[in-house]
């Protein structure tokens, strides 16, 4: 690994405000048993966020700037044994510390019962003095890294040294408006030859910054007391008029479920009611059967995907996620896990997926996955519409 000793102060504050985050994101599981810090903690982040680079990055500051925004992942790994895996994501790119530093996090989607999403985040800071970007990579469940480099060509290449003494090469490559190509490469001798470890592509969402509408213009103020959702966007920063997305015509139709349903789940009747609210933007579902307390799950769109939040009788609050949703919405929508706030244990009941199948429309199937000590299990549910 590189050594950062001789790294200025203030880049050492930006690495420990990068793990701070990390822990603040990764810790939110548990934030319905501490609700008094939930403030601060926002706070913080608010404190962090910058609508554009410093002034004094210049031209350099173009680099980065063009990923700002949200991301799809298509993320591979090359096994040595010359098998690959492939994983789910998304990577979610901003500026922070007074536009100073720009950090991104890196998380992939839960799968195979797993309970937890993968999460890491790195922070890029230009350093005048080599005249390169230096990055940092953390990740609590596996380290930290430490790479340096810049624009090369039509590319961006970082290198470092791993902690056995390899040599590391990341790049950015087919950097496009909407979508760009990162590989990680390994080298055990020297650099004479080079092993493709990890593939991923990017896609832009929708609704993030464009290449085409330019970089953001240099932050030149303090964001410590502002709030990133309010005020004045950022040049560049705009609201696009495309046409209707996959994931709104995925909503669309889960909105036609609107209305009263029954179902019989081992003898017990269930009432499941679908109401549109918040303008439309979001579908409540009440699960209520005949002997045992309701629950309500919230589903609402983000990006290319569908979020379901279910708050459920044992207390905690599940929430899951479609995969980025690229064809019309004919089939089942499936949703996996993605956090889940409120657990007093990793061992209490808690859902872990939910797919959705309107046979049609008067007939309703729900599959609901749940992990309990460890165990997974499956739930189905039947349901008729109520004649209105």
């Amino acid at each position: 690994m590189i050594s950062n000793d001789n790294a200025p102060g203030w880049f050492a504050k930006a690495v420990m405000a990068a793990s701070i985050l990390c822990v603040v994101i990764v810790g939110a599981a548990d934030w319905s048993e501490a609700q008094s810090t939930v403030d601060a903690r926002k706070a913080m982040i608010t404190t962090l966020a910058a609508s554009g680079p410093h002034p004094s990055l210049g031209d350099e500051a173009r680099v980065f700037d063009r990923f700002v925004g949200a991301w799809d992942c298509d993320f591979t790994f090359y096994n040595d044994d010359g098998t690959t895996r492939h994983s789910l994501g998304e990577v979610l790119f901003g500026w922070v510390l007074d536009g100073r530093v720009l950090q991104d996090i890196w998380i992939t989607y839960p799968k195979n019962g797993a309970k937890e999403r993968g999460i890491g985040t790195s922070v890029r800071f230009f350093d005048p003095k080599s005249k390169m970007w230096r990055v940092i990579f953390v990740s609590p469940a596996y380290g930290s890294i430490t790479v340096q480099g810049g624009a090369e060509g039509d590319g961006i290449v970082l290198r470092g040294v791993d902690d056995d003494g390899s040599v590391l090469r990341w790049s950015f490559n087919d950097i496009k408006a909407d979508s760009f190509v990162w590989r990680g490469e390994r080298s055990r001798n020297g650099g004479t030859t080079w092993q493709l470890e990890e593939k991923h592509q990017m896609r832009r969402r929708a609704s993030s910054v464009s290449e085409s509408d330019g970089p953001l213009e240099p932050d030149s103020h303090n964001h410590s007391a502002a709030d990133p959702g309010t005020g004045p966007k950022p040049a560049g920063m705009t609201t696009p008029q495309a046409e209707k997305s996959k994931s709104t015509a995925a909503f669309e139709q889960l909105s036609s479920l609107v209305g009263e349903w029954k179902g019989v789940q081992d003898g017990i009747e269930i009432k499941l009611t679908y109401t549109l609210t918040a303008d439309g933007s979001a579908l409540m579902e009440e699960f209520r059967p005949d002997k045992g307390p309701a629950m309500i799950s919230m589903f609402s769109v983000d990006g290319d995907h569908l979020i379901a939040t279910h708050y459920c009788s044992a207390g905690n609050q599940p929430q899951m996620i479609t995969k980025a949703i690229r064809e019309p919405p004919d089939k089942p929508l499936v949703f996996s896990l993605l956090r889940v706030t409120g657990l007093r244990t990793p061992e209490d009941w808690h859902n872990t997926g939910l797919e959705i199948l309107l046979d049609d429309k008067d007939h309703l199937t729900q599959k609901w996955t749940y992990l309990y000590k460890g165990k997974p299990g499956t739930n189905t549910f039947h349901f008729t519409r109520k004649p209105a």
